[in-house]
């Protein structure tokens, strides 16, 4: 069967295909149009964000103030919630630990980062009170605000690399404000991913009104080694006491530092007595506390959070929203959409000029979590709204290639790891090619270069004890199966999601090779894109269905291994497991750069279609595939491969209707960015 190179863009919700606009046109019952610069009537998006969406219910969605893919995201960290481990440092409910300034969004492995805090306390300051505040919190794009049990009213607002606190103290008591170097989230529930404070310091002024220092830290979901961020703060009154502390203790000494895992550490500014309005602001920087102060100068030379709300929300306007006009006469998928349309530019963060591992002109994003989370749909969508901001993605994943060794597929605090399936940066960069996203921005020989670093050398094994048996940071571990047998076998983890995504991976090489004129290895990488269909077992049945033949793990001797093997099942569905957050029946159907072959070997159109049915329950029976977990994401549009268009619009609109809503709980999982 021949592959054809346009099917690469059927992994992309949106794509540049008139008839794909049509049909999210049809799905949605408005009528969004993407253009290049912004439309003769802006819509206020305060009317519709709401940036709770998907925060609560495991969606772990950051709803804290930002700018598009800003490095600033500032936000409460809550402990002790009923809800569970806050991800992204919000929860519904629980203790409110400190508002600080890093965050990723929609983490469903671990958190990260809730870095460089401030805490408002009043009286005598105790460290172990009880901050819970009353709910909703109050939120806008660019905006936040708390009312703490103390009865302290917290606002702040963010820049790309700063952020500005102002609180209002009750009259008759002490105000404080506590600078914890030590603060960052952790992950009680799983402890061997949690972070650990491993040292840092703190100095403050001798007019007691700033403070400048780092902290470092380690761990996290990515099992990553020590990094440091380092701080520069500001009060607009002077404190008339500052303390430091090391757990409980405090002392009148100006300075404290700290090299116990985990041991809170800081200093306690004490204002003077009436004062019920302090203002704060803080930079931060990878780099050094001089780089800090000097971001905090450069972005916020005053007090006045209002300010700093209203240059967010420009930014959000002209980069996001002046992109998009809607009917809005149904607010609910308004509230949806353009609620989705800013959860969608969180992640990755923009480091550019913050890298502290090497010099470069490129751009440098940070906080890939994960591109197996959002290549199938979110890194398209980037190449149609933001292809300055997409150039940019690809341009720091070639140089990062060019000076870590590899791309990542899942990247925070300036260090790989971990992958979940396959080399999905290959991905990313084929579709940008293809779209030509760069325009000559874009060295196409280092990105080709690294794509093959992908496909041919394996990487060291980091010995992660969940997957013990090959790399999960980097590249593809089961390489030497790809290349001897043209599919991993059970001697490698995750052996068809692996076998699967490389599969597409060698496809997106494929399109590269092609279009540099590469012609051998066009060919070459073409005819491994077709490996998937090692894999399939025409025989392979399950049982209350008539039709046959499934994806299953293959024996190194070519014979089918039938071990706990049934296609309506992944098991753990985890690590250690065939497959990864998807069934084999679901990832039959991940092969969108061969439709054609797939649905020759599943019977036909209609056999297809049958199939298709019987995925999400839109037409009776069990309800096989995931729309929570990725590996489906993409199976609702294939419906039109064999012209059954109108389906693909019925089973959207049942999706959206019965797993999706405008409210805090919105999504069917979390969003994973």
């Amino acid at each position: 069967m021949k592959l054809s190179t346009s099917a690469l863009l059927a992994s992309s919700i949106v794509s540049a295909n008139g008839a794909s606009l049509s049909l999210l046109n049809d799905l949605l019952d408005i009528v969004p149009i993407l253009s290049p610069g912004p439309s003769s009537t802006s819509t206020d998006p305060n009317q519709y964000v709401n940036l709770f969406l998907g925060a609560d219910g495991g969606g772990h969605v950051f709803p804290g103030p930002t700018l598009p893919f800003g490095m600033v995201k500032m936000g409460i960290d809550v402990i002790n919630s009923a809800a569970g481990d806050a991800y992204s440092g919000y929860a519904p409910d629980g203790q409110v630990d400190g508002i600080s300034m890093m965050h990723e969004s929609g983490t469903g492995g671990a958190p990260e980062y809730g870095v460089v805090a401030q805490l408002p306390l009043t009286g005598n300051v105790n460290l172990a009170i009880d901050n819970s505040q009353p709910r909703p919190d109050n939120a806008s794009i660019g905006y936040y605000q708390i009312f703490l049990q103390n009865g302290v009213e917290v606002e702040f607002a963010p820049t790309a690399h700063a952020g500005i606190y102002h609180y209002t103290f009750p009259a008759d008591q002490a105000a404080n404000v506590v600078v914890n170097i030590t603060h960052h989230l952790r992950a009680p529930s799983r402890p061997y991913w949690t972070q650990y404070f491993t040292g840092g310091n703190v100095a403050v002024s001798s007019d007691l009104s700033q403070y400048t220092g780092e902290s470092t830290f380690k761990g996290g979901w990515g099992e990553q080694g020590d990094w440091s961020i380092y701080f520069c703060g500001q009060f607009d009154t002077p404190a008339k006491s500052v303390s430091s502390f090391v757990g409980q203790a405090s002392s009148s000494s100006l300075t404290a530092s700290s090299s116990s895992q985990d041991q809170a550490a800081g200093v306690i500014f004490t204002f003077p007595d009436g004062a019920t309005d302090v203002n704060s602001r803080v930079g931060i920087s990878f780099l050094s506390t001089d780089q800090a102060c000097a971001n905090l100068a450069a972005e916020i030379n005053h007090y006045d959070v209002q300010t700093t709300t209203s240059q967010a929300l420009d930014a959000w306007q002209s980069e996001v929203f002046d992109k998009v006009t809607a009917d809005t006469s149904n607010s609910t998928i308004a509230t949806m959409l353009y609620s989705s349309l800013y959860a969608t530019h969180l992640l990755p963060s923009n480091r550019t000029g913050e890298n502290p591992l090497w010099t470069s002109s490129e751009p440098y994003y940070d906080d890939w979590f994960t591109i197996w989370d959002i290549f199938r749909c979110l890194t398209p969508l980037y190449n149609i709204m933001n292809p300055d901001h997409a150039s940019g993605m690809v341009r720091g994943l070639i140089d990062t290639y060019k000076n870590n060794g590899y791309m990542p597929d899942a990247r925070s605090a300036n260090q790989n790891g971990r992958t979940q399936g396959g080399s999905n940066a290959d991905i990313v960069l084929a579709d940008a090619y293809i779209k030509n996203i760069g325009q000559g921005e874009i060295n196409w020989n280092d990105g080709y270069s690294a794509m093959v670093k992908d496909a041919e050398v394996q990487p060291p094994n980091n010995n992660d004890p969940f997957a013990p048996d090959s790399s999960t940071k980097e590249g593809r571990g089961a390489l030497p199966d790809w290349l001897k047998y043209g599919y991993i076998t059970r001697n490698y983890t995750r052996s068809v999601t692996r076998t699967m995504e490389y599969a597409m991976d060698d496809f997106g090489l494929s399109v590269v090779a092609q279009g540099l004129g590469k012609t051998a290895d066009y060919q070459k990488y073409l005819n491994r894109s077709a490996n998937w269909r090692n894999i399939w077992n025409p025989e392979a049945s399950a049982k209350g269905y008539s039709y046959k033949g499934f994806i299953q793990p293959r024996n190194s001797d070519g014979t089918f291994n039938n071990t706990n093997y049934d296609p309506m099942s992944c098991g753990g569905c985890y690590w250690g497991d065939d497959e990864y957050e998807g069934k084999p029946v679901e990832y039959g159907f991940a092969v969108p750069h061969d439709i054609a072959t797939l649905v020759e070997y599943a019977g036909g159109d209609q056999t297809f279609i049958k199939r298709l049915d019987d995925m999400f329950g839109v037409y009776g029976g069990a309800v096989l595939g995931d729309i929570g977990n990725e590996p489906s994401f993409l199976t609702p549009f294939l419906y039109n491969f064999v012209n059954a268009q109108y389906k693909t619009v019925e089973t959207t609109r049942y999706l959206i209707n019965n797993h999706f809503n405008s409210g805090n709980s919105g999504l069917p999982g979390n969003s994973d960015a």
